[in-house]
């Protein structure tokens, strides 16, 4: 698939990781990609862990995975409140089941854990939650970037680079 046709979905919650959201947002509005920013549906506008607002354009509940090429899950401590969400928690699972590009950063992986997509992934997050997602029964690597089929996960800020670049290579051969 050309990347002009991909549309993408990027949760979102308070406490976002800042470059962990507007990097690939701004990736792939720069490569022609349509997004979607999707909230829990608690408010309308998110505030990252420095206090920097997106607005979601859906709440989880509204959206469904068929309607999207992608789903990215920023890292910082939104994760720990999007799990917390069913509807976040369905989509995922739906994209997940449906061979959707799953993208997740830092801490995103938790939310991986708690929707139950883990079980024989190879992948990377955060150091900090790696014990989390062996005990969802994922393997555990440390590196800048993990494909694993349609799972696409980093560690860290840093590693954005790595990371969209994985995911758009992705897109193209969807």
């Amino acid at each position: 698939m050309n990347v002009e046709q991909c549309h993408a979905a990027i949760l979102v919650e308070d406490l976002y990781q800042d470059q962990e959201v507007w990097y690939p947002l701004l990736r792939f509005k720069e490569a022609g990609a349509s997004v979607t920013v999707v909230g829990t549906g608690s408010k309308i506008s998110y505030a990252s862990k420095h206090g920097y607002p997106i607005q979601a354009d859906r709440a989880a509940a509204d959206v469904r995975a068929r309607d999207f090429h992608c789903v990215i899950v920023p890292g910082g401590y939104a994760p720990d409140i999007l799990r917390r969400y069913e509807p976040v928690l369905k989509f995922v699972r739906e994209a997940d089941r449906e061979g959707r590009i799953i993208g997740a950063i830092c801490h995103g992986p938790w939310v991986l854990c708690s929707a139950g997509t883990l079980h024989g992934r190879r992948m990377t997050c955060f150091s900090a939650i790696k014990d989390d997602v062996t005990n969802a029964g994922a393997q555990y690597t440390d590196e800048e970037v993990v494909v694993d089929k349609n799972l696409v996960t980093s560690r860290k800020p840093e590693d954005l680079p790595a990371f969209m670049a994985a995911i758009l290579r992705l897109v193209q051969a969807f």
